[in-house]
């Protein structure tokens, strides 16, 4: 972990003097120094969190959804894996449920080099002003939202400085929490590759169409792979991280649910193993009553008799 301990305190400094600069620029020296002295702790922990406890890492959460995509191929019906979720009649749906191995194998791979190679750009004057205007709610809120922008900011110099690093890459250091902020520029990159401009685009935020192909190259769709098939692959995969973090909100707001959930093959701490104990549980309990319901009118047909 020296390497990547490392790595982390050159982000770190390089944040500190953007925040050094930038504050001082807004209120002198000494308003920058008592500044930073707030948000220098926050925003360490939270940079060495997402390297140090953000599991599991997209590369593990990615072969799990290679697996969940091939295994829905072998008995789509049925299978422990599949949820009522993606029992659907959705042409791309239905393509992405009968994706073999290899083919799914040719879009995880064609995943981790969107995810591995794209820059997060740099905020522009615009959007910070914008922000800026959003944050007049008194004091607290202002501590508040300097904090946050600033953890984002620091989440962005990490992913950034992974993506140009020669050895590490994101995938194999970060978690859902920093594929959660770089997900939306990755996605556009599939988009542009895909020269998706129908329904897929209707959705896409503006600042994203704005963003020139130079900041955001497109990426080419996977060769031998159907075009509805890979838009399809790529969506639900960011539909399940989307998921994933509205869990982890939702178990700090109300301690969440047990409901069914794909994502949780996923993003989970013990990488799906609950849930695959779960759905191979219910089929058990719905094979019991099945017997049961057989035996129950076996025993009657044979009294009537």
């Amino acid at each position: 972990m020296t390497g990547q301990d490392d790595f982390i305190a050159r982000a770190l400094s390089s944040l500190s003097q953007q925040m050094a600069l930038a504050n001082a620029a807004g209120g002198g020296a000494a308003a920058a120094d008592d500044k930073n002295s707030i948000l220098d702790e926050t925003i360490e922990a939270h940079a060495k969190s997402l390297v140090d406890d953000d599991t599991p890492k997209i590369d593990s959460a990615v072969k799990s959804y290679l697996s969940l995509v091939a295994a829905r191929s072998v008995v789509a019906s049925e299978i422990d894996v599949l949820s009522e979720n993606v029992k659907s009649f959705d042409d791309a749906q239905m393509k992405l449920n009968s994706m073999d191995m290899k083919s799914a194998l040719t879009c995880a791979r064609k995943l981790l080099n969107g995810i591995n190679t794209t820059v997060i750009p740099k905020r522009n004057g615009k959007e910070e002003e914008e922000e800026k205007d959003e944050c007049d709610g008194g004091s607290n809120n202002e501590i508040n939202d300097e904090t946050q922008k600033m953890m984002d900011a620091a989440t962005h110099i990490v992913w950034n400085r992974l993506v140009e690093h020669k050895d590490l890459k994101p995938s194999k250091v970060l978690g859902r929490k920093s594929l959660i902020v770089s997900w939306p520029y990755i996605e556009e990159r599939f988009r542009r590759g895909a020269d998706s401009t129908d329904d897929a685009s209707t959705n896409v935020d503006a600042l994203l169409r704005s963003c020139s192909i130079e900041i955001l190259p497109a990426i080419a769709p996977p060769q031998g792979i159907e075009l509805d098939s890979w838009i399809a692959y790529y969506t639900e995969f960011g539909s399940l991280l989307s998921k994933a973090c509205q869990n982890d909100k939702s178990k700090q707001e109300d301690g969440g649910d047990d409901n069914e959930d794909d994502s949780k093959l996923l993003w989970a701490n013990d990488k799906g193993v609950s849930e695959l104990q779960r759905r191979q549980d219910r089929r058990a309990k719905r094979a019991e009553s099945l017997t049961q319901s057989k035996n129950d009118a076996e025993k009657e047909s044979v009294a009537e008799e």
